[in-house]
């Protein structure tokens, strides 16, 4: 039985931001030895730390949600901690209902916003119609 998975990367310095991809692509085949199946994979690219760590003050991060067995989890962690790339990892399981629930209320704003830019385009409309008569009646 596998779990929801979510695990954020930084890569270390001698990855560069036009080596993310490869980077990223080698992170994720290495999962997917561990049996994971990756539902998706984002580059989220250059960002500053909340403080310094190591003499460092940004670094490259990379977000990869995926599916794996349990028990797996801990060889993964153990797996990178070997890797030169990866400097930090976390890996967290991802709450299933939480995300529906997410995605049901995007949806809703979403369609919201619709109706609103709707009902904007519609008074432009009437407003320039009205405009325009009074011009004509002129």
């Amino acid at each position: 039985m596998s779990k929801k998975y979510e695990a954020l990367v930084i890569f270390s310095r001698d990855v560069r931001e036009d080596q993310l991809d490869q980077a990223i692509a080698r992170f994720v085949a290495e999962i997917q030895k561990f049996g994971a199946t990756i539902e998706s994979t984002d580059a989220i690219g250059r960002r500053p730390f909340a403080r310094v760590i190591d003499k460092r003050e940004q670094g490259l991060y990379a977000k990869v949600r995926f599916d794996v067995d349990p028990a797996n989890v801990t060889a993964l962690r153990n797996r990178f901690r070997l890797y030169d790339e990866v400097y930090r990892l976390q890996i967290v399981t991802r709450n299933v209902r939480i995300e529906a629930a997410k995605a049901k209320d995007d949806a809703r704003r979403a369609a919201f916003m619709a109706k609103m830019e709707e009902k904007a385009a519609a008074a432009a409309a009437q407003a320039a119609a009205e405009e325009e008569k009074e011009f004509s009646a002129q």
